[in-house]
């Protein structure tokens, strides 16, 4: 990272940035192509270790990738807007942070798996957990285990 003063390492502020962000930009290769798809997503972070959830039809380009390549590239971003003032535009910037970071996606096929990722899911949507799920069996639940990731802030 260049700007190591924007850089973030506690765990609790990169919780609140994963926490204050409801989408995830996944990147993916198609045959050297890129493709980039915004998800809903659900989290654990243990341990220094980030572990991302989304839900997909079994069915899609998304899916097909993720089958011939696994590598993924997500981004999570939180917008807070714009500062500075002044006649040049050098005397601005914008206030955000961010989480990025390249992983590995894996298909869940347990069902008590992906209830458990479908709950943590929902529960970073909704603020609501133990939800109950009557087509399980027919949405594909994608873990992705984030190999490396960089946590980032620029404040208001």
């Amino acid at each position: 990272m260049r700007r190591k003063d924007r850089e973030v390492t506690d765990p609790a502020a990169i919780r609140q940035i994963l926490d204050s962000a409801k989408v995830m930009y996944m990147g993916l290769s198609d045959l050297g192509e890129p493709y980039v798809v915004p998800l809903n997503y659900g989290y654990t972070l243990e341990d220094g270790i980030l572990t991302f959830y989304f839900h997909s039809s079994p069915a899609g380009r998304k899916m097909d990738i993720l089958k011939e390549n696994p590598a993924v590239f997500c981004t999570v971003a939180v917008e807070g807007g714009l500062k500075g003032e002044g006649g040049t535009a050098c005397a601005y910037g914008y206030a955000f942070a961010s989480v990025m970071g390249q992983g590995r996606a894996t298909v869940l096929t347990d069902p008590n798996d992906k209830k458990t990722a479908l709950d943590l899911l929902m529960a970073h949507q909704t603020g609501m957990g133990d939800f109950t799920y009557e087509t399980i069996s027919k949405v594909a639940v994608v873990r992705v285990t984030m190999e490396s990731y960089t946590a980032k802030c620029n404040p208001q």
